[in-house]
């Protein structure tokens, strides 16, 4: 039997959702991504849970598409379906009723920064990094801009998009993306630590002041991201065939 793509594990009030490829850095395949919305389904559905742990087994949380997956002769047969996956997961994690702490080790990386930027806090390493460049590469961004445009400033979102730079996990603090940034063997302790602070909270109120937040704030994630897939759409037969720099 092979290992599932995603673990999910619960106990107490916290769920850990965690990408499981370790051997690819735990690279974006749809498979992996429709485990990922079943994952993040199946915590929300469960009242017990108050908050999610998003991480990458391996000591890495992302490092974007798995282009050697994608660009295998013949094409994967996932490979038809690959933007619905996509799509169920990033909408399985804006509807989440709970706050989703992100454990970023190592690198999120394009399709990868998109899964990091929507965790409610992040948690960063120090040597840890977040790199946006699909522009750069001349792809289109849409999770990432539906993210961001739901998040922060205009001028962070430029920042992060035009440049297509590496931010560390200070600088990510200091622009306001990151909760704090922690030694590099810290980071899953801390993101642990911290959901568990928010899970033991009384009377279901994380779940409470999350849809508070999103209301007061006219927050509408879902309907960001349909708004960004329009504005910058992947088609159905997108490839990707070039490797970010990293």
């Amino acid at each position: 039997m092979s290992e599932p793509l995603v673990n999910l594990s619960i106990e107490g009030g916290v769920a850990t959702v965690e990408l499981n490829r370790p051997h690819r850095r735990n690279a974006i395949i749809p498979p992996m991504l429709d485990e990922l919305a079943t994952a993040v389904e199946s915590a929300s559905a469960t009242e017990s849970v108050q908050a999610i742990v998003l991480c990458g087994a391996g000591g890495a949380f992302c490092s974007g598409l798995d282009l050697d997956a994608y660009t295998t002769e013949p094409p994967p047969p996932w490979l038809a379906t690959a933007n619905a996956s996509g799509a169920r997961a990033h909408d399985a994690l804006a509807r989440c009723p709970v706050p989703v702490v992100v454990a970023l080790e190592r690198y999120a990386i394009n399709g990868g920064a998109a899964y990091a930027l929507s965790g409610d806090l992040i948690v960063g390493g120090e040597t840890a990094w977040l790199q946006v460049g699909e522009m750069i590469q001349g792809l289109p961004a849409p999770m990432n801009l539906a993210w961001l445009t739901s998040k922060w400033p205009a001028s962070v979102t430029s920042r992060v998009i035009y440049s297509g730079d590496r931010f560390s996990g200070p600088q990510l603090v200091a622009m306001g993306i990151a909760h704090t940034v922690v030694a590099d063997d810290q980071v899953r302790e801390t993101a642990v630590e911290l959901a568990q602070r928010i899970g033991s909270a009384p009377n279901g109120t994380p779940r409470a002041m999350k849809s508070a937040i999103r209301s007061l704030y006219d927050v509408d994630i879902v309907s960001q991201i349909s708004r960004a897939r329009a504005v910058s759409p992947v088609t159905e037969s997108f490839r990707p065939t070039r490797a970010p720099k990293v």
